[in-house]
């Protein structure tokens, strides 16, 4: 029988989203990890059997979350055309399966639909997921600069940035599928709402097309 492994994306933030972030990653006391950031944002979380093991932020209207943790020192673009993934998490009881890559390639290929031209993100240097982010396309942008990514202060970090285009599109189809028969070799059902976002007007159409004669076959 398949673990029920759940991916949604939505503009709600929970307590469990909060927990999560303080739990795995950002220490500090409750409710010291939700900023003013996250009303303004989209939270892609992943669950397994009803629980949840990995949360990332995405956020698109102004103000900019890395401009302000940089004191306005990041070397990025920022506005409504570009998507700011922040605060992304595994719980350490799920890490091993690809669910980062998941979570990852759940985001960017629902940021066409948001009418999105670019992605940026900082990452600490030795962040085990930086190889998967090439992967990906995203590259440096400048040399490593401190942020107050609150509750901490002074990390330093990488700016990246990720151009959204058609033929990265399709190579982030080819990786999730490739992920989803994976995580189905090793028991999990993956029940997403990406085909859903992806029928929104106006956003998508690669991604549409592609799943839509999947789902066809």
């Amino acid at each position: 029988m398949h673990a029920e492994l759940t991916v949604r994306w939505g503009r709600r933030f929970t307590t469990a989203i909060e927990a999560l972030r303080r739990a795995e990653w950002l220490g500090g006391t409750e409710g010291e990890t939700h900023d003013e950031f996250d009303a303004f944002s989209q939270h892609l979380t992943v669950s397994i059997d009803g629980t949840l093991v990995g949360v990332v932020r995405t956020t698109t209207a102004p103000p900019s979350v890395l401009k302000a943790w940089s004191n306005g020192q990041a070397p990025l673009p920022y506005g409504p055309a570009v998507a700011e993934i922040t605060r992304g998490v595994i719980a350490a009881s799920a890490r091993g399966l690809g669910l980062y890559s998941l979570a990852m390639l759940e985001t960017v290929l629902r940021l066409p639909a948001l009418g999105v031209r670019a992605a940026t993100a900082a990452i600490e240097p030795h962040f085990v997921g930086r190889r998967f982010l090439g992967e990906l396309g995203f590259t440096p942008v400048g040399p490593p600069i401190p942020f107050d990514d609150r509750p901490r202060r002074g990390t330093i970090v990488q700016c990246l940035v990720l151009p959204i285009d058609a033929g990265r599109e399709t190579s982030w189809i080819a990786m999730r599928q490739a992920l989803i028969r994976r995580l189905g070799e090793l028991g999990y059902r993956v029940d997403s709402d990406l085909e859903m976002s992806l029928a929104a007007p106006h956003g998508g159409s690669v991604c549409r097309r592609f799943l839509g004669r999947a789902r066809r076959r």
